[in-house]
């Protein structure tokens, strides 16, 4: 999905939020009227006058539609226009713009498709909540099926605003024109899928509404936290510019610590520590190079090696075997009071043990590090959208969640949270979590705010995956982290 214009936050807002924003304007059917125009102004500047279907709903959608249809009319384009749903029940704002509307409009099945070169779905916008019925999704899966690209108004036909789930059925549309600010929706998996390009149109909402809009969720871009950046100074040295340690997996389980302690480097640590057990040390000696090793017989050992007090950052769970002695570890990690990343095994390890994660994070410096199984095997009974799940997962466990997966949710207990939109589909592979881990830990060293750390490392870790493409494995990303370092340190927007 390519959002055409550029917006100074993308904020993301939900039914409820928008539903609010245009309660808040005192005549709502001059809303209408200004949202259908300047639609219309679109569609006109982005494509070529063509016999155009517009296909309206019986709500506020199809308002819009009507509005839209009159307003390119005036343009010179030839339009049809058509009503999806009984006309006899349209009421209120949606009513007038129909009586407004100068068009002839016709029944669907009588209109010949065959010289239709643009379609422009006006049926359901941000309000629906049930599945569409079987004639709708005929309707729209014709459409679908025909050569001519669709527009759709607010929101493809079929997807719920709120979470992007398909309601029966959505089209794929050429460009979707939302107003004020984007929907969940839009962002969401499988939503998010239905939709080429998306323009936000400003319908004069004032800026002070929608900034207030909670939960507090943006698209998770350069513009959050490039200012945030500790980038090193002329006269650094390797402690300075942060120490991260690494706390390793098992023999049997090395690679992913490994991993992450590589990436911790890459991501700016001026240096990079690993604790190791005993039995593994002489792999850690051997694989890695610029990263320090140190090892240890049992826990009086380890806590030695954590309590080091130039360490900055701690990443826990690469590789980390569940059970009891794993807790143990991490219990102790998280007393040191240094910055911590909790991923993988250190998050499994507490599946039915929730009370006693919630106290061992307590006051914590920490960020957690879940996808959405093993979010599920410490919080079971969390429901809604990705951005909702991690929301009240950051407010429960007290902490900075990263939700990950293709569409990877970073959320604050304070109740705002930052999106990244999927698009990045090799990272699905072995070790991608755990050079995640990594970057975000080696980001924590540098002394970057934690919820920032935790935004920048998922869009650096993104971006990687954007750049290598096709037959990535996880060892290549942090070798491409120095080519996207350098973009960032250069344009510094």
């Amino acid at each position: 999905m390519n959002i055409i214009n550029k917006s100074d936050s993308y904020i993301i807002a939900n039914k409820l939020n928008t539903i609010n924003i245009e309660n808040s304007c005192k005549d709502s059917f001059n809303l209408m009227e200004k949202a259908g125009k300047l639609a219309a102004k679109n569609i006109d500047s982005l494509y070529t006058k063509r016999k155009t279907l517009i296909l309206c709903g019986i709500g506020g959608n199809g308002g819009d539609g009507f509005i839209i249809a009159q307003e390119l009319s005036n343009k010179g384009w030839d339009i049809i226009a058509t009503i999806v749903g009984d006309q006899k029940i349209i009421k209120g704002d949606s009513l007038k713009a129909l009586n407004k509307l100068k068009l002839k409009l016709l029944n669907f099945n009588d209109i010949n498709l065959d010289k239709t070169k643009l379609f422009i779905d006006a049926i359901y916008g941000i309000g629906l909540s049930r599945k569409i019925n079987k004639k709708e999704c005929i309707i729209l899966n014709t459409i679908n099926n025909h050569t001519a690209p669709i527009i759709a108004i607010d929101i493809p036909s079929g997807i719920d605003c709120n979470n992007g789930q398909i309601l029966g059925f959505a089209p794929f549309c050429d460009l979707t024109i939302t107003f004020s600010t984007l929907k969940a929706g839009h962002i969401l998996l499988p939503g998010s899928k239905k939709i080429n390009k998306i323009k936000v149109v400003d319908i004069g909402i004032s800026k002070d509404i929608i900034n207030k809009i909670e939960p507090n969720i943006k698209i998770n871009n350069k513009n959050q936290w490039v200012k945030e950046i500790h980038w090193p100074k002329i006269d650094d040295h390797k402690y300075s510019r942060g120490y991260s340690l690494v706390v390793g997996g098992s023999k049997k389980m090395t690679g992913a610590s490994r991993l992450a302690a590589i990436s911790a480097q890459r991501a700016g640590s001026g240096i990079v520590a690993l604790a190791s057990e005993k039995e593994a040390e002489e792999i850690y000696f051997i694989s890695l190079t610029s990263q320090v090793v140190k090892s240890y017989k049992n826990i009086k050992e380890y806590n030695a090696i954590i309590n080091e007090s130039r360490i900055d950052s701690i990443v826990i769970g690469p590789g980390l075997d569940i059970g009891n002695k794993s807790i143990l570890k991490i219990k102790s990690a998280l007393k040191t009071n240094k910055r911590i990343v909790l991923d993988a095994g250190a998050i499994s390890c507490f599946k039915d043990k929730l009370g006693i994660l919630i106290k061992a994070l307590s006051g914590k410096d920490a960020i957690i590090t879940p996808h959405e199984g093993e979010l599920k095997s410490i919080l079971p009974n969390l429901s809604g959208s990705l951005i909702s799940k991690a929301l009240k997962a950051a407010k429960i466990l007290d902490t900075i969640v990263v939700l990950k997966g293709a569409t990877t949710v970073i959320a604050s207990p304070n109740n705002e949270a930052l999106v990244n939109p999927a698009g990045a589909k090799w990272l699905s592979t072995a070790g991608s979590g755990d050079v995640l881990a990594g970057i975000i830990g080696g980001l924590l060293s540098n002394k970057m705010k934690t919820y920032y750390a935790a935004a920048y490392g998922v869009w650096l870790h993104s971006e990687a995956g954007k750049y290598l493409g096709a037959g990535l494995i996880a060892e290549d990303i942090p070798k491409t982290l120095t080519k996207i370092l350098k973009k960032i340190e250069k344009t510094n927007i």
